[in-house]
């Protein structure tokens, strides 16, 4: 009979490393084991990001773009809308910016916060879904990777105005601008970032507005 041989290396989360190595070992040990906290996650992150988007150019080949419009539509009002409306009634503008900022800092943005009197703006430094397809070179038109995830031919509402945007960026001008308007709910805006060829920031980043009193 042959002898088993367990294989914890495989089976041992990045969690449970970071408890082991508080629990028994060195500060710094217990360091490098959080930082394998978001190394482990990172890979399953970004694969999804890859799926979303190849999703999106299924639908634009069978459909077109308006295809695609309708489909992040259809994830909003059935996924978005009911998280959104039952924060902004609930908890207010305060409320849903704290949501949003959970959700980036959940999925590894890094970003920035300020406030004046009419509104709370989210820079968004580093994008991990679209600005890392950019810099991955995940986009048609870009030879550094086999990759080449759709971008709008166009301007479109939904993708912030402007042609050459991700099919993938287009939930978030839809689920944080344009169907918020529609739902009588404009507490959200959004503006798209610029970029050089490789993802790079240029000018001004990504931009998320939550304003303190609906726009009309």
């Amino acid at each position: 009979m042959s002898q088993s041989n367990p294989r914890p290396e495989w089976t041992m989360t990045a969690r449970e490393r970071a408890v082991t190595a508080i629990r028994e070992q060195g500060v710094n040990d217990a360091v490098a084991a959080v930082d394998g906290v978001l190394a482990e996650a990172l890979p399953i992150h970004d694969f999804y990001g890859d799926m979303c988007a190849t999703f999106c150019d299924f639908i634009k080949e069978e459909l077109g773009e308006a295809g695609v419009e309708k489909a992040w539509r259809y994830l909003g009002e059935r996924l978005w809308r009911p998280v959104y409306e039952h924060t902004v009634k609930t908890g207010g503008v305060e409320a849903m910016a704290g949501l949003y900022a959970m959700f980036l800092r959940s999925h590894r943005y890094k970003f920035r916060v300020d406030e004046d009197d009419d509104k709370i703006t989210f820079h968004l430094d580093y994008c991990p879904s679209g600005q890392r397809l950019m810099q991955e070179g995940k986009l048609k038109g870009d030879n550094r990777h086999p990759l080449q995830h759709g971008v709008t031919e166009e301007p479109r509402e939904w993708t912030f105005g402007k042609a050459g945007v991700p099919y993938y960026c287009g939930h978030t001008s839809l689920w944080f601008d344009v169907m918020p308007r529609e739902w009588g709910l404009p507490v959200m805006s959004g503006r798209y970032g610029d970029f050089d060829a490789e993802g790079r920031v240029t000018g001004t980043p990504c931009q998320t507005f939550f304003w303190k009193k609906p726009r009309k």
